[in-house]
């Protein structure tokens, strides 16, 4: 575990230092909600990350940020147990104002001038918002579906009654 969860990110970014760690998922409340499974996260289902400040990558200070994520959570198509992996790059700009050709860069983001930004609070705040709205197994995974939605088409038709009642009325 980290020891420095906040920094100031001018000053991060400007002399260049670097910070890498381990979060558990389990300290992050709004992250787990979205698991649907939070009582099966164990150590293996920890966020690695790695920051990393540049000074003139950007012609401003700016901060690197790598994610590698590993999740438990319930696939929305068979129901079943399923984990999802994110690998994720950010970068941001520090400017003291949002810069409007920020818009037209989807490779770019801005952050504010913080003398005390929350590290897990922005990782928290960019996994949920790369954390899939129904996740479901990956093409390479349709067997785990497949394979339920064969067994559920076994199951009796409950209208099969119906029917019968319909022969033996006519």
């Amino acid at each position: 575990m980290m020891k420095i969860l906040s920094i100031n990110n001018l000053e991060f970014a400007l002399s260049e230092q670097s910070m890498a760690g381990t979060l558990a998922i389990l300290e992050m409340e709004r992250l787990t909600d979205v698991l649907l499974m939070p009582q099966i996260v164990t150590d293996e289902h920890n966020i690695k990350f790695t920051l990393t400040g540049h000074n003139k990558k950007y012609s401003s200070p700016s901060l690197h940020l790598s994610l590698d994520a590993h999740f438990p959570t319930t696939c929305q198509r068979c129901l079943n147990p399923m984990s999802v992996r994110l690998k994720l790059e950010y970068d941001y700009l520090i400017t003291d104002s949002e810069l409007t050709e920020l818009d037209e860069n989807d490779d770019l983001d801005w952050l504010e001038i913080s003398p005390v930004m929350s590290v897990p609070a922005l990782v928290e705040d960019e996994l949920l918002i790369a954390f899939p709205i129904a996740p479901t197994h990956s093409s390479e995974q349709q067997g785990e579906c497949k394979q339920h939605l064969v067994q559920s088409d076994k199951k009796p038709n409950p209208f099969a009654v119906l029917k019968d009642l319909i022969k033996k009325s006519s």
